[in-house]
């Protein structure tokens, strides 16, 4: 590099220190398509800690899309910060740095307290690079501090380190403060040697350690193992539910597994979608793709709103099974509460889906006389979409009983439900239909009456049906 370069450099390091926060934002930014030969590292490092956020996003940006080798030494003395948002981020660049950080970390982790000390260790575990475990097994070996240790056990199982299970056995037996963190980190790492001891503790375990051992059954069981947690099913019950339930799944996909469905099983799903969380809910419904259980998936319905993939998994169930939620429609909204908006949402997508795949809604007269009765109900509910969904039901499966309801709908105080009504009134060629349109064209929203009008003018409807306002 010339010493015209260097001195360029030098200037513009000078800007960045000396510019106000927009001015600096702007000069980083610009600075990435720049080859500085690593001249700028150091200096916008030293930005990461800056009150202004914009500036600190610049400099993440610049140092995360050049990655520049020597941005570890310098980021690594932050996360000493008092500033737990300023450590934190440097924590999460060097996580983003990969294994360029490594070095620097271990480095600077000699002799820290054990604080700085732990939050190093969780890095150096989230990098997933066994080139740290000899580092990490050094501060297991020498550290008293529970966190510390606690730290260093996740991360051996977060790198996947199988020569640490020895060690972490040694350590399952010291303390009941580790045996959680111990489970998991044996479960990532997955060893047969781990395997047999965790099956040979499990039954004189107490809930909280058996919780971790049936979740660690899911990733490092085998065939057996897979067969041992069925013979759980007749016996367990609360919270134990949930990882059995999840390591089932995980095995008999892993292995192609058969999995028997009776009462014993329905319950424990049942009482997962009930209590369980999203993530717990979404094994649960995966499994119907066995079982296709109408009380399991009617279940399923008032948990929609609360995730989306769990909202997907329950759409996908219910478009393949749609005949149950057509017999049971009624009483499912009746039980509904708060939820109904999300419920009347899924059987509007589901008549939709199935008018597209096979052309006809094939539902008996009475089913469809109690859906039309039960949705009707909800056409002055106080959710609009709640609404708009029940109005675009009503259509779909009957319009010349939907016009019944004409005037509820003329009458919804939502500007884009009405818009909605008369999109759906305008491939209509009924008395009713036409009126509810004559009707429209004289709403107090322009936006409603000039769509109105229009239909009314190019459809020639005043002169057809010799209506006059």
């Amino acid at each position: 590099m010339s010493k015209d370069s260097l001195a360029n450099f030098q200037e513009i390091i000078g800007q960045l220190n000396s510019s106000q926060d927009q001015e600096k934002v702007e000069l980083i930014e610009n600075l990435i398509d720049v080859e500085d030969g690593g001249k700028l590292t150091k200096t916008i490092c030293s930005f990461i800690p800056d009150e202004n956020k914009g500036v600190r996003n610049a400099a993440t940006m610049y140092i995360l899309t050049k990655q520049p080798a020597d941005a570890a030494t310098f980021l690594v003395e932050f996360v000493s910060s008092d500033d737990i948002t300023v450590r934190n981020l440097a924590g999460e660049i060097l996580i983003k740095l990969g294994t360029a950080s490594i070095d620097a970390l271990i480095e600077y982790n000699t002799n820290k307290n054990d604080d700085d000390q732990k939050f190093i260790i969780d890095v150096l575990g989230l990098i997933t690079d066994d080139r740290a475990a000899n580092h990490i097994l050094t501060i297991l070996s020498a550290s008293e501090n529970e966190n510390v240790i606690l730290a260093c056990i996740e991360a051996l199982g977060n790198i996947r380190h199988e020569d640490s299970v020895d060690i972490l056995l040694l350590l399952y037996e010291r303390n009941e403060l580790y045996k959680p963190t111990v489970v998991e980190a044996l479960g990532k790492i997955g060893s047969k040697k781990a395997l047999d001891f965790l099956m040979a503790k499990y039954n004189v375990e107490d809930e909280l350690t058996k919780y971790s051992i049936l979740e660690s059954f899911g990733y490092l069981g085998d065939v057996d193992t897979y067969f041992f947690l069925l013979e759980q099913i007749s016996s367990i019950h609360g919270p134990l539910v949930w990882p059995l339930i999840t390591s089932i799944f995980l095995l008999k996909e892993k292995y192609c597994l058969d999995i028997p469905f009776d009462d014993r099983m329905k319950n424990l799903l049942m009482y997962t979608l009930h209590e369980g969380t999203a993530e717990h809910k979404k094994i649960a419904l995966s499994l119907i793709n066995v079982f296709n259980d109408k009380d399991i998936l009617l279940a399923s319905l008032n948990f929609l709103g609360e995730d989306y993939e769990l909202d997907e998994i329950i759409r996908t169930k219910i478009y393949r099974n749609s005949d149950f939620i057509f017999e049971e429609l009624p009483k499912v909204l009746s039980d509904s509460g708060e939820n109904v908006r999300h419920i009347l949402n899924i059987v509007l997508s589901t008549l939709m889906f199935v008018s597209s795949q096979e052309g006809a809604i094939n539902i008996s007269l009475l089913q469809k006389k109690n859906v039309i009765h039960s949705v009707s109900e909800y056409l002055n509910h106080y959710d609009e979409e709640a609404r708009r969904a029940s109005m675009e039901i009503l259509f779909i499966l009957d319009p010349e009983s939907a016009l019944l309801f004409s005037d509820s709908m003329i009458k919804d105080e939502n500007l884009w439900n009405r818009i909605r009504l008369v999109e759906l009134l305008e491939g209509l060629n009924s008395i009713e239909a036409v009126k509810a349109i004559f009707q429209l064209s004289e709403d107090g929203e322009e936006m409603i009456r000039d769509r109105a009008l229009e239909i009314i003018n190019n459809r020639n409807l005043k002169e057809i049906f010799s209506i006059t306002k």
